[in-house]
């Protein structure tokens, strides 16, 4: 028997999730804040793990509400809201680093396309397995906005779990939770009528969504 999930109830759950999580996350910094507070020179090491911890956990929170929830289909409007959710998660990581375009702030983008091109960005970085730089890019395509992730890096590759999946090969039914978010990005290109192009090449590679 086949069972259909309606996408935007997904999202909705997803967000849902999400919003109660950031409230426990939040309670951790405000406690770690009142403890420094109280005597610092007892706790540094203890507090610098836990603080390191929390931050690390509220910003993938921050980036799986919009890049999985509802929210992200409008809420992410324009490159700069994009980089601001990357660039709080690569801080959190020593192995990655964003390269965002200076002109960040005023590059909008149409619904929907934001969320993509974080969902994206996440994808390009998991074509480093040693590490390094991805950047997003948009531009002008045909009244449209075209969408470009550059991954660097040594040994770059795209992971042998996504293969077949970012080229519709694998339907729902075999997608696993190694490969859902590359499933769910080429579903999220899909919606807007264009594949995921890959393009490797010594040291780098390129994904693009065409307008």
């Amino acid at each position: 028997m086949t069972f259909t999930v309606d996408r935007r109830i997904a999202e909705l759950l997803c967000s849902r999730i999400c919003h109660e999580l950031v409230a426990g996350v939040a309670a951790i910094n405000n406690g770690v804040e009142l403890i420094s507070e109280i005597d610092p020179s007892m706790f540094d090491e203890a507090m610098t793990l836990i603080g390191s911890s929390a931050k690390q956990a509220s910003a993938r929170v921050q980036y799986y509400r919009m890049a999985y929830g509802f929210a992200g289909h409008d809420a992410l409007s324009s490159m700069a809201a994009v980089g601001q959710l990357i660039s709080q998660l690569v801080e959190t990581e020593d192995r990655y680093g964003v390269e965002l375009p200076e002109n960040a702030a005023s590059i909008p983008l149409e619904a929907g396309r934001g969320k993509l091109l974080l969902n994206l960005t996440v994808l390009g970085m998991e074509c480093l397995p040693r590490g390094g730089s991805v950047a997003p890019a948009a531009a002008g395509e045909g009244g449209k906005t075209a969408l470009t992730v550059t991954a660097r890096g040594d040994e770059v590759r795209l992971p042998d779990r996504y293969a077949g999946v970012l080229d519709g090969k694998v339907n729902a039914e075999s997608v696993t939770a190694m490969n859902v978010h590359a499933f769910y990005t080429a579903a999220l290109a899909g919606a807007v009528g264009r594949g995921i192009e890959i393009d490797l090449a010594d040291g780098s590679a390129t994904l693009r969504v065409r307008a």
